[in-house]
């Protein structure tokens, strides 16, 4: 294939400015992201530096072995999902080398990680496990259903050239020619090369071993590494109709659904080997409980979501209600595992007990997609999620880094061992605005660094939030969430948390839906007066004209609440939860450990009255809907 013609993207829209409410804006968050995004890749080696290490005198970013590679097509799609939030041209010269590269290295049908003396600690991936790599290129598999999914993105942003939906079609059918073929499934086997799970050399696999448990394997999750293939694949049959892609998401989709990878409990009291350092023992399901049937966990959750996800899109272009029910039933399992009014979910239970940013874009993904299917409103989790631990894990005040790093030693364990270009100093932190922490406590982030696939998920969790917030279909707005957005037809100001309102001012919708969280009790103006609510459901229903102003007006209160995280365990904590609507205002007891970042400090938003400011919105002509 011939990859050589440009990649550049279309990124139009509108501006308009107005006086809105300082309240939680998505696009703002997005245009941070954007610098946090470009701030870590190496613009000579055009991938992205993994990991980002600040509790050290120098903070610096750390290439991350073959994980970069695996990443960078995460960065890709995220960089224009961010674009098309808030219209910012930050990086965007980078980028586009950067996309230019991701396409180099399609060839033969898969996405390489080609070897080059430039990166000499490509092989570093866990090679304990793995063994020591070779100097030849191998193919990410989990890497290429990325890619595939990027590529769809760039697709329906109109870059709809020959030669990105040839290259779909080319991810997809090698994917599927490589594939470990068992009876009517299929797979990548763990160990098939080195570097990273499910790698494939280019001088064929390994070993084509079938995996046993889901636990085995360097990250300590097997399914994982099969579903961004079957997202990918599902996606590109939902557009193409490809039955070869169909018949890949369903081989790998009946292989991630075998009872041998679900159930059980953790064992956080155990003395008994841990296959891997985050993942405790294993005990079987409670009495009356049949976890393998219900998508129940134990393990790394994050890799659940992924798994989920991809089992969802299967699901829908097959119409295949055992496995959307499948998909429900973990979801609801998944609630059980933190504390859900905030989005806080124990991702390693039993063992570190943090969440893990990775996942919060998956949560996000999986409670709007189980909605917008109709197995479920979950549009009060997404709020709960977005406005609170999703937007916390973002790294947004340099001041706290930097004292973290003055509180910290002079150097980290990486820097002794790095091979020459391996790590950056300039500017670390600056450039870091935007990224998303590695790990966090339900109060604070744990001597503080970033893992670029979280940044890469949860910059993604901010699009899924985002574009359901506000779904315009020809003249008929439907606003899920009480947030700021801007869009074609109506314009959405929240005064959330402050005070009870929202304000949608209308520019060309003749009907405006809106969803009404479950604890708010809500009154309508239509133009400064009275109307009567017309309800479906969760729905209140307008009929409107252009120009047309709607308030709503609901009582807002601060309320208190206790909860437990890892209940009956060693850890056990109960923490105490003052929220404003569905906002935490506070949280304790809090963690005032000097090398932590604190998470919610937000004094200023339990004011009652509503902050202004004079704000400019971007409207992007083409919207991303199929994410």
């Amino acid at each position: 294939m011939d990859h050589s013609t440009s990649a550049q993207l279309p990124f139009s829209g509108g501006q308009s400015t107005a006086t809105i409410p300082d309240t939680l804006d998505l696009a703002d968050r997005a245009a941070l992201a954007i610098n946090g995004l470009g701030g870590s890749i190496d613009p000579e080696l055009l991938t992205l530096y993994g990991l980002t290490h600040f509790c050290c005198q120098r903070p610096h970013f750390a290439h991350w072995a073959s994980a970069d590679t695996l990443i960078d097509p995460k960065f890709a799609e995220s960089f224009s999902l961010m674009r098309v939030m808030c219209g910012s041209r930050q990086y965007e010269e980078l980028e586009h080398r950067f996309r230019e590269e991701l396409f180099r290295r399609i060839k033969d049908g898969l996405y390489w990680d080609y070897y080059t003396p430039k990166r000499p600690w490509r092989n570093a991936y866990a090679p304990d496990f793995y063994g020591a790599g070779k100097d030849e290129d191998f193919a990410t598999l989990p890497g290429t259903g990325r890619m595939i999914r990027a590529l769809l993105v760039w697709r329906e942003l109109g870059d709809g050239s020959m030669r990105t939906e040839e290259a779909i079609q080319t991810l997809v059918h090698g994917l599927r020619r490589i594939a470990v073929e068992r009876g009517d499934y299929c797979y990548y086997p763990e160990k098939g090369g080195w570097g990273e799970p499910c790698s494939y050399p280019r001088s064929g696999w390994l070993n084509t071993d079938e995996a046993q448990s889901e636990t085995e394997g360097g990250e300590g999750a097997v399914t994982c590494m099969q579903s961004h293939q079957i997202y990918g694949a599902a996606h590109w049959y939902a557009v193409s109709g490809d039955p070869v892609a169909f018949d890949l998401a369903a081989r790998l989709s009946r292989y991630v659904c075998q009872s041998k990878f679900w159930g059980g409990v953790p064992d956080p009291s155990s003395s008994a080997p841990r296959v891997h350092k985050n993942i405790p023992p294993r005990l079987p399901d409670p009495p009356f409980t049949a976890g393998h049937e219900l998508g129940h966990w134990y393990s790394h959750w994050h890799a659940r979501a992924i798994t989920l996800r991809g089992l969802l899109e299967f699901a829908i272009i097959a119409s295949d209600a055992r496995i959307m029910e499948f998909v429900r039933r973990s979801y609801e399992f998944i609630l059980t595992r933190g504390l859900p009014r905030t989005g806080w979910v124990n991702t390693y239970p039993g063992t570190v007990n943090q969440m893990e940013s990775c996942a919060l874009g998956d949560f996000l993904g999986l409670a709007i997609r189980l909605s917008d299917i109709g197995l479920g409103d979950y549009w009060d989790d997404v709020d709960a999620i977005v406005r609170n631990q999703l937007v916390e894990q973002q790294l947004t005040r340099a001041d706290l880094l930097e004292a973290v790093s003055r509180q910290s030693p002079h150097h980290c364990a990486c820097e002794a061992a790095a091979h020459p270009g391996e790590l950056a100093y300039d500017n670390v932190i600056a450039r870091s605005m935007g990224t998303f922490c590695g790990t966090a406590y339900p109060t604070s982030i744990p001597t503080p660094f970033v893992m670029q696939c979280c940044t890469g998920n949860a910059t993604q969790g901010l699009y899924y939030a985002w574009e359901g917030c506000l779904r315009e279909t020809g003249d008929h707005a439907t606003i899920n969430l009480f947030l700021n957005r801007a869009g074609k037809l109506v314009e959405i100001a929240s005064h959330l948390p402050h005070e009870g309102i929202l304000s949608v001012r209308n520019k060309a919708a003749r009907r405006i839906s809106i969803r009404i969280p479950h604890w708010a009790q809500v009154q309508a103006t239509r133009n400064a007066k009275p109307v009567e609510l017309d309800w479906t459901g969760r729905y209140v229903h307008f009929n409107v004209a252009a120009g047309d102003t709607l308030a709503l007006t609901f009582p807002i209160a601060e309320t208190t609440a206790r909860y437990t995280v890892n209940a009956n365990t060693p850890v056990e904590q109960i923490y105490t939860c003052t929220f404003r609507g569905s906002t935490l205002v506070d949280i304790s007891p809090r963690d005032t450990a000097p090398t932590n970042y604190p998470l919610y400090n937000r004094t200023a938003l339990r004011v009652d009255q509503t902050p202004m400011k004079p704000h400019q919105s971007f409207v992007a002509t083409r919207v991303v809907k199929q994410w």
